[in-house]
């Protein structure tokens, strides 16, 4: 029995319906193998032996349509209002227009999203347009920080030198930049986002590099501004989380990666 407070906070599950279907897109696109099925059920089954365990859970909106939106956020939110081990992000599209994205990450604070995620690879935007960027401003006016997934080796849209830029613009902004600041490419995040006032999550890192090299990196960045992450259902949080605890953190880095960061970010 694990008995350590755990917060995973990169995590995605869909209505059943479509939970497979979702999952395969993106191990598909990614070339990836994946351990859960994408579901509510699927996430529970691998974090099984966990006390205390919550998890962040998001979908990026894929369309640029508020209806569209209102339905992924409608589904995230009411999850997690009816279960309180789910911690709910919201999402817009830019192209929804600066007024009906702004109204919908409102009414989703509202309902009690705890911040915002963007996937701009699937999303097919520029992380740091300029219209995305006015919409991060409202962001940041409404507490919401915003996870966004970073890196891709087959893209331009989400590299680590555009978020950089979307810190120096918006400084007021608390942004986590998944998968240790750039998934694929971790040479550029070396170069743009390591040890920059920005977030960070564990999930995929292990891909990249060996526990020697990840525990190396947290310590480079900065240990109070990474949280673990297992990108459900990629991988389940119990593999995720044994993978960490082999790296050779100390006891109070473990309390910070899995638990007393995420609290801090999403003012729990």
């Amino acid at each position: 029995m694990i008995t350590r407070e755990v917060i995973d906070i990169h995590t995605h599950i869909w209505p059943d319906k479509i939970a497979v279907r979702a999952a395969d897109n993106i191990v598909n696109y990614y070339s990836l193998p994946r351990q859960g099925d994408g579901s509510m059920q699927g996430i529970f089954d691998g974090a099984e032996g966990f006390e205390n365990i919550r998890f962040v859970i998001s979908s990026a909106t894929l369309k640029p349509d508020t209806e569209h939106a209102q339905v992924g956020n409608n589904f995230i939110i009411n999850t997690s209002n009816a279960d309180s081990r789910f911690i709910p992000l919201c999402s817009f599209h830019p192209e929804m227009g600066f007024d009906a994205a702004v109204a919908e990450l409102e009414r989703a604070a509202a309902l009690g999203a705890k911040g915002v995620k963007i996937h701009s690879d699937f999303q097919r935007f520029y992380v740091d347009a300029e219209n995305a960027m006015e919409i991060y401003k409202e962001c940041a006016r409404l507490n919401l920080p915003i996870l966004f997934h970073v890196g891709d080796k087959n893209t331009d849209f989400s590299t680590p030198k555009r978020v950089r830029g979307i810190l120096e613009k918006l400084p007021e902004l608390t942004v986590i930049a998944a998968h240790m600041c750039g998934y694929s490419v971790w040479d550029q995040a070396v170069e743009y986002l390591i040890g920059e006032n920005v977030y960070t999550d564990t999930s995929e890192a292990l891909l990249g590099m060996d526990g020697k090299g990840l525990y190396n990196l947290i310590e480079k960045h900065g240990v109070e501004k990474v949280m673990f992450g297992s990108d459900y259902p990629l991988w389940n949080t119990k593999f995720a989380f044994e993978q960490m605890e082999a790296i050779g953190m100390t006891e109070e880095e473990k309390e910070l990666v899995y638990s007393a960061n995420a609290k801090k970010v999403f003012n729990l």
